[in-house]
């Protein structure tokens, strides 16, 4: 199927959140709002923390044979290896990592993006990839 790149770190920080905000919350809710509103809006904060859940945890980048998925919070993009022209990493303390395609384009990847923290590794890893692929798709060109 293809190489998945992903930063462990926001996966790990969404569920700490949630085991944290969820029952903080949730207690707020119960100490501050009469029955039976304070069960629509632990409800409500519930569909809310699963949406965020799901939302991080969907963020990826893939590459395949065929071309790179890129998996962000709203929007998939596919891109055909032969539309990409490089990938670019922006490290500082927010790092960021896009696509930058043929047509002037730049494709962001939210998989990629957050502290630089303990994430580099993959961030790199992922441009290294990348970047041998357009290397070898360029010698077979020539």
């Amino acid at each position: 199927m293809g190489t998945t790149f992903r930063r462990p770190s926001a996966r790990l920080t969404a569920v700490i959140i949630f085991v944290i905000a969820y029952p903080l919350v949730s207690w707020r809710i119960t100490q501050n709002v009469d029955a039976p509103f304070d069960s629509i809006l632990i409800g409500l904060f519930a569909a809310l923390v699963v949406a965020g859940l799901w939302q991080t945890w969907r963020l990826a980048v893939t590459l395949r044979p065929d071309g790179v998925l890129v998996r962000n919070s709203w929007r998939d993009h596919y891109l055909p290896w032969a539309d990409i022209r490089g990938i670019d990493l922006e490290s500082s303390r927010i790092q960021r990592v896009s696509f930058l395609m043929s047509d002037g384009r730049v494709v962001p990847c939210d998989a990629m993006r957050g502290w630089a923290f303990g994430d580099e590794p993959h961030s790199r890893a992922l441009v290294q990839a990348v970047t041998e692929r357009l290397a070898a798709q360029e010698r077979r060109a020539d």
